[in-house]
Order: structure tokens, then C-alpha cells, then sequence
């Protein structure tokens, strides 16, 4: 059963949509509807729930994050899933954005390191998302079991590509992410195969933005060009 609605946070939700959303270009009508109706004030720490749908990224405790709305929103319009796509999403925390994927009809695997924030995860997927499957591992290693995937969505700053990528990436597949390099500042992404290769990426920026890592994600080797970088893992 859904979390009981409450009518000062539904008020929130539809405040968050229309303030913060809808003037910053996010035009899909199904994730705006999804996140009309997602509790996100569950998938925040307890003292953090009156600023559930502020324009801002909230601590989740150990270096963690959930990231802020419209930032959620912009990275997954650029990857909107077709219905039963499989997604994964690395470093699902306390499970809003695989909660978000599976309410617009994806298959949801939901990987997480740090079992603190994955049994709150589990909890509010069990209430509100049951199509998300939870993997309790290091993101480094992907998930295997549920591979390939229409989409691998990176729910905090990266470095690189990890190398299960190359392995767990569908032929026409679609990574979404926040890059983060030395000595400026980091890019939301999109990315996809370069073609006729196993385990080279082109990678488009999309804008530049600011997010804590995700653990166990190490240092990139890119070469750029016209705004456009090629990554190997």
C-alpha cells in the first residue's frame, strides 16, 4: 500500500512542478505527472522532510546525496525510457529515481553499496514501485544478472565509466550521468556506444551542474573534441 498522502506535501509536489519544472523546460507530461504524485519527502532523512521539494540536493548521511528535482527531472527527460525498458540505476540511495524510472514503465534494477540507504529504498519501493529489483553490491560491479540495459542511469557524480559499462550496456543503450574532472566544473551527460566499438562511448554535455561522487568510481581517461568526448572505461 502507498505512503498515506499528506495534503502539506502534495501542495509541495505540485509547487515543486510547477515553479521549479515546468519554466526550466521539462515538458514530458507522464514524468511530470509521476513526480506530481511520488512522496519524495520518504526518500529523505527525517529531519529533512520540510525541504523534500526545495530547489536543492539534500544530505543523505556518509557523503551521500539525494540529488535536487530538477536536475532528476532534466537527466531523465534526456533518457526517457520506453515502456518495460530495462534500466539501472547506479547508486539508487533511498530509491526516489528508480522509484521515478519504474512509475513510467521500466524494469528497474536498483543497485546500492551501502545498506543503510537500501533498506530504506527497498521500504519506499515496496510501497511505491514494486517493478524495481534491488541489488545490494559495489557499484563498480554493475549488475550482471538483469544485463543488458536500455539505459544506465548514474544517481551521483562519476570519474568515468566504470568498466562493467562495456559488458552490461545494450547495443543501443543510453548512460545519463553527472562527469565530474579536475579543475572545473561537472557536466550532466547523456551517452551512447561509438560505433563499431565494444567499449569506447561518445558522450554528449548536456550542462554543467555540481554532485557529490559515488563511492568506488575512479579516475577518467577522455579525449575530447568539439564538445563532444569519446571515453574508454
Amino acid at each position: 500500500m502507498p505512503y498515506p498522502k499528506d495534503k502539506d506535501m502534495e501542495i509541495a509536489r505540485n509547487l515543486m512542478v510547477d515553479d521549479q519544472l515546468r519554466p526550466s523546460e521539462i515538458t514530458n507530461l507522464s514524468l511530470l505527472s509521476v513526480m506530481r504524485e511520488l512522496p519524495r519527502e520518504c526518500c529523505v532523512m527525517p529531519d529533512q522532510q520540510s525541504a523534500a521539494y526545495a530547489d536543492m540536493t539534500l544530505p543523505l548521511g556518509q557523503g551521500r546525496v539525494l540529488p535536487q528535482p530538477l536536475l532528476t527531472a532534466r537527466l531523465v527527460q534526456a533518457v526517457m525510457p520506453v515502456e518495460k525498458a530495462r534500466v539501472l540505476v547506479v547508486g539508487a540511495a533511498t530509491g526516489y529515481t528508480a522509484a521515478l524510472f519504474s512509475a513510467l514503465g521500466a524494469n528497474v534494477t536498483a543497485l546500492e553499496s551501502n545498506t543503510r540507504l537500501a533498506e530504506q529504498g527497498q521500504h519506499f519501493c515496496l510501497q511505491e514501485a514494486l517493478n524495481v529489483s534491488w541489488v545490494i553490491a559495489p557499484l563498480s560491479e554493475g549488475a550482471a544478472s538483469t544485463a543488458p540495459y536500455d539505459v544506465i542511469y548514474f544517481n551521483g557524480a562519476i570519474l568515468r565509466f566504470p568498466a562493467f559499462c562495456a559488458a552490461q550496456l545494450g547495443t543501443s543503450g543510453t548512460m545519463a550521468g553527472v562527469m565530474a574532472a579536475p579543475n572545473r566544473l561537472a557536466e550532466a551527460f547523456v551517452a551512447m556506444r561509438e560505433p563499431g566499438s565494444a567499449s569506447s562511448f561518445i558522450v554528449t554535455n548536456l550542462f554543467e551542474t555540481q554532485l557529490p561522487l559515488l563511492p568506488d568510481l575512479s579516475t577518467p581517461v577522455t579525449f575530447e573534441f568539439y564538445g563532444v568526448s569519446s571515453v574508454k572505461p
